[in-house]
């Protein structure tokens, strides 16, 4: 049977364009259908293979249910990694940025282990308490005082409302006292820097039996004694080391008793321009003296300066008058560095060793104060400082330390290195506005 040529077109789509594949096989070029060729009366077999259209419902079906959870997802982490961040400053800033604080003058003693210590004490809430200030509690934190961290964070729950810090000092035994409020007793431990509040019947002396009214620290150079007002309106002044008792009266005839086992100790004081006096114009003098003294028991700081005696037949010209010889059991007194001009002057610390003054150098208004080291024993000059004290004028603490010094006033600290310079000046109150 004769064979008849025909062009060959797509049963599909009519393209006569197409791909032979294999021995009467092809592939549309236009629309990939599959067609066979029969070559025995030109029959011709297709197979379609069509690519899939997309399902656009069923992909906008998905879209719109993926969006969603993927933003949702996305929101979740974002506040989860926000949160733990707000946590992290709110845990920090915890004591600066949502507690008020109303600080008090600073305080500073050495501890037993020969660090300086900087104590901050003062009153704190929480802001958004009822009430203004009357539901703050007392605080005290304390600061190494070279490196201004804070060692211990202590909270005075009994201590309620403002809190005014009345004094503070360090007696002879190594207690530092420090009174609040006109009333409230604490003491200080300066090895643990523990805090314990001491009552009227913490002395076993039935005259405080009622309780603290009204407390003080009593009038340093009369030495370390309590002034204090019974709750029954008494008053006394009691040394809490030797456990004497006196009157508000009879503390002035203390110098009258006998000291058991009386010792000789060297102090340093500064003498003084008597008012009124013919010599008021006489040089300020640096005084080394020695009294008969007992650890715990009443003293009394001479005072010196020149005048006329007031209680001598013939006047003559004295430089300490009778009264403080017999009153503070004086031995002797000396110039200690005669020639050298103070005005203003302070004794900050006094040792065996050192001593540390502050005076102006000059009797000009605008003078500024500066520091002195001296050697306890020879008087030399170990080292003046006056750079870095622009804004030093009073000094509420101090202690000594193998580095130095550190000073403090109400709400500044220096730190002065061996050799006299200032390498610090904090002002601790700014970190807790």
């Amino acid at each position: 049977m004769p064979t008849h040529i025909k062009a060959l077109k797509c049963p599909q789509c009519g393209s006569t364009r197409a791909t032979k594949i294999s021995e009467d096989h092809y592939r549309c070029d236009s629309c990939s259908t599959e067609f066979f060729l029969d070559s025995d009366d030109i029959t011709i077999h297709h197979k379609v293979e069509t690519k899939p259209a997309p399902n656009t419902f069923l992909r906008r079906l998905l879209l719109i249910i993926l969006a969603p959870a993927a933003f949702f997802s996305l929101i979740t982490i974002g506040l989860i990694v926000w949160g733990s961040s707000r946590e992290g400053n709110s845990e920090k800033g915890s004591g600066e940025e949502h507690i008020s604080y109303a600080c008090e003058r600073l305080m500073a003693f050495s501890s037993t282990a020969g660090r300086p210590i900087v104590v901050l004490c003062g009153a704190a809430r929480r802001d958004g308490s009822t009430g203004d200030w009357d539901h703050a509690k007392g605080f005290m934190y304390f600061f190494d005082g070279e490196t201004y961290e804070v060692i211990k964070k202590l909270e005075l729950p009994d201590v309620t409302g403002s809190v005014n810090v009345t004094d503070a000092r360090q007696f002879e035994d190594g207690t530092y006292y420090v009174v609040l409020n006109k009333k409230r007793l604490f003491a200080i431990d300066r090895s643990t820097l523990d805090v314990k509040e001491i009552h009227g019947e913490d002395y076993k002396l039935p005259e405080f039996s009622e309780g603290f009214g009204k407390l003080a620290l009593y009038f340093h150079e009369y030495g370390d004694a309590l002034e204090v007002e019974t709750n029954l309106g008494k008053k006394f002044v009691y040394y809490p080391i030797a456990n004497k008792l006196y009157t508000d009266q009879s503390i002035f005839k203390a110098y009258e008793d006998k000291l058991p086992a009386p010792q000789l100790r060297t102090h340093f004081t500064f003498s003084e321009q008597m008012t009124g006096s013919d010599y008021k114009d006489e040089q300020i003098q640096l005084v080394r003296y020695q009294t008969l003294e007992q650890l715990g028991y009443p003293r009394r700081t001479p005072h010196f300066g020149w005048e006329n005696d007031r209680h001598s037949y013939y006047p003559k010209k004295i430089f300490v008058s009778q009264y403080f010889v017999e009153e503070s059991r004086l031995q002797s007194y000396e110039d200690f560095t005669p020639g050298a001009y103070y005005f203003s002057p302070t004794v900050l610390y006094e040792s065996d060793d050192q001593i540390l003054i502050s005076f102006k150098p000059t009797a000009a208004a605008d003078a500024k104060k500066m520091l002195r080291c001296l050697d306890a024993q020879t008087g030399q000059v170990l080292w003046s400082c006056s750079e870095g004290l622009e804004d030093f004028d009073f000094c509420l603490g101090v202690a000594r330390f193998s580095g130095g010094y550190v000073l403090v006033d109400y709400s500044r600290s220096w730190l002065i290195s061996r050799e006299g310079k200032v390498k610090t000046c904090v002002d601790i109150h700014s970190r807790f506005r």
